[in-house]
């Protein structure tokens, strides 16, 4: 499973900025509403949740705050690179600058399994995170997304 089958070029964004955790959910859930049609709040409430459970900053200044949300026909995924990171609660304690949202329908509730193993996987790999936090474009990100992490 290749991650540039998952995310739409459309659906990745570099130097965004958020003030916080509850900063970056919100724009998250708005990002995500605007491509999918559903309200923002119907999104931001499910991850907020999700997130109570425990966060989902992975280490290494990743995170992959993910839901699944009621309305939602399909999995829906995005990636936001932060201009600055944020303290996340992240695992190893490492603010978060690279981030995964994961939508699943509500109906389909492991149907993002596979994408949070992939995204994972390439998370462990400081060379593939290094290029990603040196793309100069989206469409430079979406393309490292194809590159095998080594």
């Amino acid at each position: 499973m290749e991650l540039a089958d998952l995310i739409d070029p459309r659906d990745v964004f570099i130097d965004r900025q958020a003030a916080s955790k509850a900063d970056l959910l919100r724009d998250l859930a708005h990002l995500a509403s605007g491509r999918t049609g559903i309200d923002q709040g119907a999104i931001l409430e499910p991850l907020i949740g999700r997130e109570r459970l425990g966060s989902t900053g992975i280490g290494n200044g990743v995170a992959i705050p993910h839901a699944n949300v009621s309305d939602l026909a399909s999995p829906f995924t995005l990636l936001v690179r932060l201009r600055q990171p944020i303290d996340f609660e992240a695992i190893d304690e490492t603010p978060v600058d690279v981030v995964f949202l994961a939508l699943s329908p509500a109906h389909k509730g492991s149907s993002h399994l596979g994408l949070l193993a992939a995204i994972a996987r390439n998370a462990r790999s400081v060379n593939w995170l290094h290029a990603v936090r040196q793309a100069p474009s989206p469409a430079e990100l979406h393309l490292l997304l194809t590159a095998p992490a080594n």
